[in-house]
């Protein structure tokens, strides 16, 4: 039965890949608006809100900096989420860093054999948020046009980790190992700082591809009418409307989706909010591309789908005090487009990074040939 399923799994695979493709030789105008589109997203939000982060977690993972937290500190996480000393920091800067970040601190901290696989699994869908950059940038500011909406969904976003990881802390305390890990010596130099920056580009390069492949697989649906088809469903069953039901359809496929769609109002807001703490199908293959294959996601998915749950409780129980008649009305209807900040710095950074690459690249191959 199983050998019949990765068989049927792959059959479908191929069929999707070969009805993109001609898709996309077909349409070639609505292609290129999709990639426009997805481009214009990685410059003014995804770019922005994850570079700096990125490169600052790798520098604090490989210079030994996430293993300085006090041991009575360690303690008390153990005692409540299971978590010690250096798996604490990370939980805390994943779930405001961005999506990706806390994923690929504990992909680098397995691949230099800190932590177990079973553990980095385990601690990946916790280790897991959108950060107030993105929330605030792109969801608040863009969609409802209102910076108090952007602290209630990360204040539902934030409770329902800690609430999840409340719930995952056995598997956690069961999964501890025996033997205490030696502490690092914490060390820092330019060449480690190069490497970082260096890796943080080359991940934000794959993050951005895949934002662009959603957005152009996000246009065959809207060509082929199943977008609308979708949305109209969820938005009856939900109660949302056609536009909140195909907003919400399209932040499952990609959650920057959320900062130029056009309806919805407040009643969608509890359902962004799971959309936040869920991160959708895009973030999972971001994550894919970023682990290489090293760490399951099946854990991730499922905790995912219990935070997802209760960041819609947290955001619907919470949102009458943040929300009010007046302001509730205004804020449904200032929908913004893209952001009005320039994306020159975004180009100059992608700019600098390729020229640090294909700089570093030559002194690499120069010291390698002298050596010789």
């Amino acid at each position: 039965m199983r050998k019949y399923a990765e068989k049927a799994a792959k059959a479908a695979k191929i069929a999707v890949t070969v009805i993109l493709f001609l898709f996309c030789a077909a349409d070639t105008a609505a292609v290129s608006q999709a990639v426009c589109s997805g481009m214009l997203r990685c410059i003014n939000t995804v770019i922005p809100s994850l570079f700096a982060m990125m490169a600052v977690s790798s520098v604090i993972v490989r210079s030994g900096i996430a293993e300085l937290m006090p041991k009575w500190i360690g303690r008390i996480s153990f005692f409540l989420f299971g978590m010690d000393e250096t798996e604490f920091p990370i939980f805390s800067f994943g779930m405001l860093a961005g999506y990706p970040v806390g994923v690929k601190m504990l992909c680098e901290l397995y691949t230099a054999g800190r932590i177990s696989r079973r553990r980095a699994e385990l601690l990946s869908g916790l280790c897991f948020g959108a950060g107030p950059a993105f929330i605030f940038g792109c969801v608040s500011r863009q969609y409802f046009g209102c910076e108090r909406i952007g602290l209630l969904i990360l204040i539902s976003a934030v409770s329902a980790n800690i609430l999840t990881a409340l719930g995952a802390s056995f598997f956690l305390r069961k999964s501890a190992e025996k033997q205490p890990r030696p502490r690092r010596s914490v060390t820092i130099s330019a060449e480690m700082l190069t490497e970082s920056v260096l890796r943080s580009g080359r991940a934000m390069a794959d993050i951005c591809i895949m934002v662009v492949g959603a957005s152009v697989f996000t246009a065959f649906l809207i060509r082929t009418g199943t977008m609308a088809a979708a949305g109209e469903l969820l938005g009856k069953l939900l109660r949302l409307g056609r536009e909140g039901g195909e907003a919400l359809t399209a932040a499952i496929i990609d959650v920057t989706n959320i900062g130029s769609s056009t309806g919805g109002g407040h009643l969608l807001l509890p359902y962004v909010s799971g959309a936040v703490s869920f991160g959708g199908a895009c973030v999972f293959f971001q994550l894919r591309a970023l682990t290489a294959g090293k760490l399951s996601l099946k854990p991730f998915i499922i905790m995912r789908a219990a935070a997802a749950m209760i960041s819609f409780w947290v955001c619907r129980a919470l949102l009458p005090y943040f929300v009010f008649g007046e302001a509730m009305e205004a804020a449904s209807v200032r929908v913004r487009g893209h952001g009005t900040d320039s994306a020159v710095p975004s180009v100059m950074l992608i700019i600098m990074v390729v020229m640090l690459m294909l700089e570093y690249g030559n002194k690499r191959g120069e010291n390698s040939a002298y050596s010789t």
